[in-house]
């Protein structure tokens, strides 16, 4: 198999119709997947997300979460593949979803955001593995921003305020509860 995880092998599926749909598999930790899942189904209307499965896992490989993402891999293969959506590369869960999918056609990508739902929900899944994960990536890092208020760097002073002592640096409104 590619190290990409794509593969083009699906023994078992049900269709390969050009009409088939890449099937989604959100797995992650706690209950990562389902509300990730859940918010991503709220904020985009439609059914673009209704067949994608989560699974929700413990702590460890169990054989309890082996069955389930079997179950789950074997329900959402139409014959194009499946898209695993993992929280943490390496993880239990992640592992476990990668071991139980060989042989069905997929690509993984980890890193289970918001932004990679909402651009799943859109998207066209009779597209390939490969290609909803790339989608996904790429929205998860468009996603991602780190602004940084360090006043020390700050190439102006704002004026001083109204009644200052001549000379006195004004000092940046803080946000206030009352």
């Amino acid at each position: 198999m590619p190290a990409d995880g794509v593969a083009s092998f699906h023994p078992g599926a049900r269709s390969d119709s050009a009409a088939a749909k890449c099937g989604v598999v959100v797995i992650g930790h706690g209950g990562t997947a389902s509300a990730l899942l859940a918010a991503a189904r709220d904020i985009i209307p439609g059914d673009g997300l209704a067949d994608v499965l989560a699974i929700d896992a413990g702590v460890g490989e169990t054989a309890e979460l082996k069955l389930r993402v079997c179950a789950a891999v074997d329900e959402v293969d139409e014959g194009r593949g499946i898209l695993l959506i993992a929280d943490l590369m390496g993880s239990s869960p992640c592992m476990c979803g990668i071991k139980n999918s060989l042989g069905h056609g997929f690509a993984l990508v980890t890193g289970l955001n918001l932004a990679m739902l909402t651009k799943l929900a859109l998207a066209d899944r009779r597209s390939s593995p490969r290609e909803l994960a790339n989608a996904c990536a790429g929205s998860a890092q468009r996603s991602v921003c780190v602004k940084i208020n360090d006043e020390s760097s700050q190439a102006t002073q704002p004026e001083a305020q109204p009644g200052a002592q001549p000379g006195a640096q004004a000092q940046p409104a803080k946000c206030s509860t009352g």
